[in-house]
């Protein structure tokens, strides 16, 4: 593996800067440096901060730009939250380049899986709300800095079995309808007339320049999955970019389970 920057051996400080010649101009480039700076494997990272190696490999490669695990990276590399994200060590209180972005909230509307009408609407129109009138605070720091002006977040109900097992009732979603899709990325679907909205995995079987052959697989094997000429009658409305699980959810379930015993 070729490193991104070199150390030393005439008294460098492994705590310095890196120079503007190592073009750290991302953040993927930033997780290698850093992480190569300490020694560690991206096993080794992944391990620490409890993600996937192929989430650090991700990142590192450029094919995902944000992730949650992004602060808990930031730590283990010992390294400050912002110089990971903007390549600044030393950053200043409040930056004149990015004017409140760190600190600023947005509320963002929370629908049902029934609001699948509404939904559509909102992505035409930001003013529409959920039948609820329901949202959710997103702190506008990364992962979210460079999210689109477009997302919500779908609350699921025990009737929502098409988004099981990976999630479950009281689980918040937020989708955004404005990120690229990677293979295997979880997409929230609507499909005209339908009276919920799914979820389904992106999977790429082909593709030639920017001609995409997929199909939209259900991670619940009593829902069907979608490919070929079926895709037509479907629209994909974004993308899920984060599970909520709510503290009396977790609870709801432990009590579940123990009596499951």
């Amino acid at each position: 593996m070729r490193k991104t920057a070199r150390m030393s051996s005439s008294g460098t400080n492994p705590n310095a800067i890196p120079s503007s010649e190592e073009n750290l101009n991302s953040v993927g480039v930033r997780v290698r440096h850093y992480r190569e700076r300490l020694g560690l494997s991206q096993e080794e990272l992944a391990g620490r901060v409890g993600a996937a190696q192929q989430t650090i490999q991700s990142l590192e490669s450029g094919k995902i730009r944000k992730s949650t695990f992004l602060p808990l990276i930031a730590k283990e590399l010992g390294i400050d939250f912002d110089a990971l994200l903007f390549g600044n060590e030393q950053s200043p209180l409040v930056s004149t380049a990015r004017p409140l972005l760190m600190a600023s909230t947005r509320r963002v509307p929370l629908f049902s899986t029934r609001d699948c009408e509404r939904v559509h609407a909102y992505l035409k129109d930001q003013s529409v709300q959920s039948s609820t009138g329901k949202w959710v605070a997103m702190d506008y720091s990364l992962p979210f800095a460079e999210s689109g002006p477009r997302l919500f977040a779908l609350k699921l109900e025990l009737s929502d079995e098409a988004f099981q097992p990976e999630f479950r009732p009281g689980d918040q979603l937020v989708v955004d309808p404005d990120a690229p899709i990677q293979p295997s990325d979880p997409v929230i679907v609507f499909r005209p007339g339908a009276e919920r909205l799914n979820l389904s995995k992106y999977r790429v079987l082909s593709q030639s320049g920017d001609e995409v052959d997929y199909e939209l697989i259900s991670i619940h094997p009593d829902f069907p999955s979608f490919a070929g000429t079926e895709l037509k009658s479907l629209e994909i409305l974004g993308v899920v970019i984060q599970m909520r699980r709510p503290v009396s959810s977790r609870v709801r379930l432990a009590v579940l389970e123990e009596q499951a015993r």
